[in-house]
């Protein structure tokens, strides 16, 4: 196991160069010039010599292979630069934001597997009857819905009109509900399928039919069996959503100001603070390679079939 994961890191050492690499020269390549962007937001109207300076001030003046590794030194040593925008360490800013991310991911992760784990196990159980028809029908619905209608919903009615919960910011426990159950709806919708399908696969298995033919109950069956075989499924599903989510929902923290990384990550290219960007691009890739990873480890560990395979 240890010589698996040794060999796994190794992996994605040329992995994460080379997204620094892209997303390095993505940021050179783009339209516009960050110090006239920079100098547009403040107050506009500065020289071309007050322009020359700021650039030589950023290394901006440099060639690019004299810059990216420099930033790439900087971004090893955890120095990735200082906002264009704010003055502010790039490094440190993306910090503070991220405990309101890993809140908002952890607090949606748990609702959804609490929503779609049983209701997918149910509509299975009850295939083809009535709660199953039920079940299937909400997902769709909840499915159809773009993110940002059901956070418009929720807004008017239960911080609105009902007066429930705050419409948007950080402050307290009742503020984390309305994005919690945008995402949560979102996910859940789409994961209840999932789940249903893996489920109802499984039912149909020889094994499981030769444990009701043997007498086990049917309880013992669906826990013991059914969903340990699922677990797979499930955590592939679960890996993803807390990729995307610790990458910051960006459309949802706006729209409820959740002072996280995704809102960071709007107001960042809107004001072009190239910078912040490049930081949000690398933390994007290292949760997903990471989520890649653990996601493999659960799998070399809950399956035999693929840890024999993995050391053929």
């Amino acid at each position: 196991m240890r010589k698996y994961i040794g060999k796994r890191l190794l992996q994605l050492i040329p992995i994460i160069l080379g997204i620094t690499l892209l997303s390095f020269t993505l940021m050179q390549t783009a339209a516009g010039d960050a110090v006239d962007a920079l100098y547009d937001n403040a107050s506009g109207g500065v020289s071309e010599e007050i322009k020359a300076e700021k650039r030589q001030e950023l290394g901006l003046d440099q060639p690019f292979i004299i810059q990216y590794t420099s930033w790439l030194g900087g971004v090893i040593t955890g120095n990735m630069g200082v906002s264009y925008i704010s003055n502010k360490p790039v490094f440190e800013t993306f910090i503070s934001k991220l405990p309101a991310t890993i809140f908002l991911t952890l607090t949606s992760i748990i609702l959804t597997v609490l929503i779609s784990i049983p209701f997918g196990i149910l509509a299975a159980v009850r295939h083809n009857r009535f709660t199953d028809y039920l079940i299937r029908f909400l997902s769709f619905i909840g499915n159809s819905l773009p993110g940002f209608f059901v956070s418009l919903l929720l807004i008017y009615f239960l911080a609105l009109r009902l007066k429930l919960f705050p419409v948007m910011g950080t402050g307290g426990l009742k503020s984390i509900v309305l994005p919690t159950l945008t995402l949560a709806i979102a996910m859940s919708s789409k994961y209840t399928r999932q789940v249903r399908t893996t489920v109802l696969d499984e039912l149909n298995k020889p094994y499981v039919l030769g444990a009701r033919a043997r007498g086990v109950r049917e309880p013992v069956v669906l826990y013991a069996s059914v969903l340990k075989s699922s677990m797979l499924t499930i955590i592939t599903l679960l890996a993803l959503s807390i990729g995307s989510l610790l990458g910051g929902t960006a459309i949802i923290e706006s729209i409820f100001m959740w002072d996280g990384v995704g809102k960071l990550a709007v107001d960042s290219i809107m004001m072009r603070d190239y910078p912040m960007i490049q930081a949000y691009v690398i933390w994007m890739a290292l949760i997903y390679v990471l989520v890649n990873l653990i996601t493999d480890l659960l799998y070399h560990y809950l399956d035999p079939r693929i840890r024999l395979e993995q050391e053929l």
